[in-house]
């Protein structure tokens, strides 16, 4: 038909979900064309050889890059239900199809409690959950902090994040939608809370932006960092050197240096070489 489609599935083990995202690329395809084969494909799932799958949801994207956005291009629901759940760390999550959620489930619970643990965060900690998508880390430490404060670019996580605090009674959530290196500068600019900070950023194999490191780095209040790493050996290994450096004037770290303190992998991708790394800086 002049044009290809790949699929990407994501499967909730708890509720036995399954999402599918058709991302297809119309290339010289018109509008008629374009309506038939989403009716085609929406046969196909709902009552042809596929309605085996069950699927909860099924999306269709018209995508001329590999990965497109929402705002891009938007995930069009062809056929059930607009968005599936999971439960991880006994709360119950929504998840959009361009919101991240870790695929492995039991292993992000044992990731996330690390995580809580190694922030040593109380009842008088304000948590910023930086790169946070539904709001998974903030919410699954939210009853142990005494604020949780979660920054993510993706618009349709945010919505998601701001349903699943209401939807588990959690009340000292707020999010921001936005890119961090627009959001948290302004934000801790101007902080003048005098409870101890905590930051966890768990950002996509690109790292953070310069300008977060920054913002961490010049913000007294931050103490303890942790960062989440899905590649440590790429981009993410210059942000640790801009956190640990010594200050800088020239590139605006001015900060006192963090100090690297323990690094934890977590084996979240069975039969692969990869694995998450949670890393501790203090200063």
């Amino acid at each position: 038909e002049g044009g290809h489609w790949r699929e990407l599935v994501v499967r909730t083990t708890s509720h036995g979900h399954t999402m599918a995202i058709i991302t297809f690329h119309p290339q010289q395809l018109g509008q008629e064309a374009l309506a038939t084969q989403k009716a085609l494909l929406k046969e196909f799932f709902a009552s042809g050889p596929g309605a085996g799958c069950a699927l909860t949801s099924l999306y269709f994207q018209e995508s001329t890059m590999t990965r497109c956005s929402h705002e891009q291009s938007p995930f069009q629901l062809l056929y059930g239900e607009p968005h599936i759940f999971e439960d991880l760390l006994g709360l119950k999550f929504r998840i959009s199809p361009d919101a991240f959620f870790q695929v492995n489930t039991s292993g992000a619970e044992t990731l996330y409690r690390a995580v809580g643990e190694l922030s040593q965060a109380d009842g008088d900690t304000v948590l910023l959950d930086v790169c946070c998508g539904t709001g998974t880390i903030g919410l699954s430490l939210a009853r142990h902090v005494s604020k949780v404060i979660g920054i993510e670019i993706v618009e349709k996580a945010i919505e998601d994040a701001r349903w699943n605090a209401a939807f588990n009674g959690i009340s000292n959530c707020e999010f921001h939608s936005g890119k961090a290196e627009a959001v948290l500068p302004q934000l801790l600019s101007s902080w003048e809370d005098t409870r101890p900070l905590v930051a966890v950023v768990n950002p996509s194999r690109a790292g953070i932006h310069y300008r977060v490191v920054r913002a961490i780095r010049n913000c007294k209040a931050i103490r303890r960092l942790l960062y989440v790493s899905c590649k440590p050996e790429g981009e993410a290994m210059r942000n640790f050197l801009e956190l640990c450096c010594p200050p800088d004037p020239g590139k605006k770290l001015v900060g006192e240096p963090f100090a690297p303190v323990l690094a934890i992998p977590f084996d979240l991708f069975p039969h692969t070489v990869h694995c998450e790394l949670v890393l501790l800086f203090s200063r």
